[in-house]
């Protein structure tokens, strides 16, 4: 354990035990918060003193409540409650004050119940009386019979009927829901069943999850097929809704021993699944002891000739209980003209047997290569897994059909292929193809596996921001491109860059600016200096593409027009400290209304990092302000950048556009004059101002003057 940590568990500690509630109640809800977020994966940092913490709360549950001191307690008591602490939640459980604090004391009362090995009486009795209350809100008596419904008591058990049969559909469906466990359902499915056809359609989930329950489980692959045989019907409805584990296990038996394919099917469906043979036994590990059977079951099956179970069969061996033997299994059933779904499931199968085999079989392999490139196969999933299970087993031994793959398969199997070649560092042995193959899409990648864009992958990253799925068609500009995206810089990134960047397509252009701003771009290739290079000619664009009109929409899919201006304002923002010279011009030739209002957001960013403003800059916004061809709040925006900027050197330009004919404009450039150094220089101008302007529906600056105005006559 650090430091760190000891120092902080003894501060926690210190404050557990102070004399002030309101500090333990803090410390309380600062476990309670980080055992919250421990179902993130973090661990709760205070855990070694959860000893300490289980104290603190019963010293507080001892004494009367003090502000929140027994809600504290109590949510404490959820996570940490012991056998011994049943008591004293019964007593905060009687004296509850409110709804919110009863809620926390059935919270840490159903884990103090579920603690002992013979639950307190005084407790259950307690709640068992809530659940029967109908004077209580209904949202109450079900809390409360959550407090007990994981409790396997007859009492409980009688209590969940006897709520079953309240008027209360949302008491009735948390009853039904209660009784409707594997376990419980071997006593009460007629009354549950009951309950479910009394219930309006609409009822909600809870409705519906419980009329999945009462209908059990009846397999994967067959569940619109019945069982002809009378005897093998009833071992299956057995199994689905077994009166004893005997009895279930019985009717397993039945199933899987049994000469008909679909009761076999079914019987290795119901011991794959979760939601079938071990969800149903009181002892779940009873199941396992035919584990053997099951498997020698599943690969007989696979031996006959288009089993109609084989697709069960395939999926209850599956990659986990494969192994090298099953191969001529697998290679028959891969030869057989079968339905995708077992097609699937075998691919499957074929993981485990390559995973599991120091030497692969070459035929295994050969026939998954052979169905990635069959026309009449499905790609999802068939396909696409297979390509998985070489990629994965075999690594780069798997580059020959892999490659294959890529020169004669679909588009969407090239995509997938190249997804694991670049895994397999097949990059770097193989780029010439790879890149063939990419570039054949056109900037379009087919699919993207596992989320991931493979021409990225193969190209580097990024292709640019704001011009994402575009290709240039010019073959000089499309290599240098594709060498910008390269990971690497040496004279050729440079010389690529330049390339772009003196084109005449805006493009490319705009390609080049978003690699040399953005973060993923050059710098992440070769740092600050890798911009260096170019800068001046960036800064070139920069102004030429900030007065130029928008770019056409088809240029870009997600930004459209906007495409070139906001690459150029992008690049403008990591050099506009700098270069206030640029930065000015582009104030005062703004392309458009939209490009001047993200310069002027520029502007306000560099003020706030420098210590005077610099003169150019000022006076490109003095120039703007008293523009009567530019919208009326851009100027006004100017002048509050000019009452902003640090430094004095502003007042000249809002003197100037206090003589501008609108009232807005005067009243912005009055308000930024209204300093304390200032206003007295000015104060005879700014009376006069004062005297023509409105006094009703005036700018807000206007009454501000004025009285700042007023407040210096005094």
């Amino acid at each position: 354990m650090s430091d760190d940590e000891k120092s902080r568990l003894g501060e926690f500690s210190a404050r557990l035990k102070s004399d002030d509630i309101d500090v333990v109640c803090g410390a309380l809800d600062d476990y309670q918060s980080a055992q919250a977020d421990t179902r993130w994966g973090v661990d709760n940092p205070y855990w070694p003193l959860a000893n300490e913490v289980r104290f603190a709360a019963r010293d507080l549950l001892g004494q009367p409540p003090s502000g929140h001191s027994h809600a504290s307690a109590l949510t404490i008591m959820w996570h940490l409650a012991e056998e011994e602490d049943a008591d004293l939640i019964a007593d905060a459980l009687e004296g509850a004050p409110d709804a919110g604090v009863r809620e926390d004391a059935l919270l840490a009362a159903g884990t103090a119940l579920a603690e002992g090995e013979e639950p307190n009486r005084r407790l259950l009795e307690l709640i068992g009386a809530m659940v029967l209350d109908e004077g209580l809100d209904v949202r109450d008596r079900r809390k409360a019979m959550h407090a007990l419904d994981d409790l396997d008591l007859p009492e409980v058990e009688d209590l969940i009927v006897r709520l079953s049969e309240s008027s209360e559909l949302e008491l009735q469906l948390h009853a039904a829901g209660c009784l409707a466990t594997p376990l419980r359902l071997r006593i009460h499915r007629d009354r549950v069943r009951r309950l479910v056809k009394s219930w309006p359609e609409d009822a909600g989930w809870e409705a519906k999850h419980i009329r999945e329950a009462i209908e059990g489980f009846h397999s994967t692959y067959w569940k619109d097929t019945e069982l002809d045989d009378p005897v093998l019907r009833n071992a299956h409805d057995e199994l689905r809704f077994p009166l004893s584990d005997e009895g279930c296990l019985q009717a397993f038996a039945t199933l899987l021993r049994s000469e008909d394919p679909v009761a076999v099917g079914i019987a290795l469906d119901q011991y794959e699944s979760s939601k079938g043979l071990r969800r149903v036994l009181e002892d779940e590990e009873r199941a396992e002891a035919y584990l053997p059977e099951v498997l020698a079951r599943a690969r007989e099956v696979l031996r006959r000739p288009m089993s109609p179970a084989e697709v069960s069969a395939l999926n209850m061996i599956g990659a986990q209980h494969a192994e090298p033997g099953d191969a001529d299994l697998l290679l028959d059933v891969l030869a057989r003209p079968d339905s995708d779904a077992v097609r699937e499931r075998a691919v499957w199968m074929a993981y485990g047997v390559l995973d599991e085999a120091e030497v692969k079989d070459e035929r295994l392999v050969a026939a998954l290569g052979d169905l990635i490139l069959d026309p009449s196969v499905g790609f999802y999933f068939t396909k696409e897994k297979a390509i998985r299970v070489l990629a994965d087993s075999l690594g780069a031994d798997a580059d020959g059909i892999l490659l294959r793959a890529l020169r004669e398969g679909e588009p969407k199997v090239q995509a997938h292929a190249s997804y694991f070649l670049v895994g397999t560092g097949g990059l770097d042995r193989h780029r010439a193809i790879l890149e063939e193959v990419a570039e054949s899409w056109d900037d379009q990648p087919p699919a993207h596996p596992w989320g991931e864009d493979p021409m990225k992958l193969i190209f580097g990253k990024p292709h640019s921001v704001h011009w994402e799925g575009h290709r240039l068609a010019d073959p000089d500009l499309y290599r240098a491109h594709k060498r910008l995206r390269a990971p690497t810089v040496d004279k050729s990134y440079h010389q690529a860059l330049r390339t772009l960047l003196e084109s005449d397509d805006q493009a490319a252009v705009g390609i080049a600016l978003d690699h040399w701003w953005s973060p993923d771009g050059a710098v992440k290739r070769g740092g600050e200096a890798a911009r260096e290079p170019e800068r001046a000619l960036v800064l070139d664009r920069i102004r030429e593409v900030l007065r130029q009109p928008p770019s056409p929409a088809e240029l870009s899919r997600e930004y459209g027009p906007e495409a070139k201006h906001l690459t150029a304002l992008s690049a403008l923002g990591v050099v506009a400290a700098e270069e206030p010279s640029l930065l000015a011009e582009v104030v005062e030739a703004a392309a458009s209304d939209h490009v001047r209002e993200r310069v002027l957001c520029a502007v306000e960013a560099v003020f706030k990092g420098a210590e005077e403003a610099d003169p150019r800059l000022v006076e490109a916004l003095g120039n703007v302000a008293c523009d009567e061809n530019l919208p009326l709040n851009d100027r006004v925006r100017a002048l509050e950048l000019l009452d902003e900027s640090p430094g004095t050197n502003s007042v000249d330009a809002l003197v100037r556009a206090t003589r501008c004919p609108e009232v807005e404009v005067q009243a912005a450039a009055a308000w930024g004059l209204m300093w304390e150094e200032v206003v007295e220089d000015h104060r005879a101008m700014l009376e006069e101002l004062s005297a023509s302007w409105p006094v009703e529906d005036a700018p807000w600056e206007v009454t501000r003057v004025r009285d700042l105005l007023n407040a210096g006559k005094e």
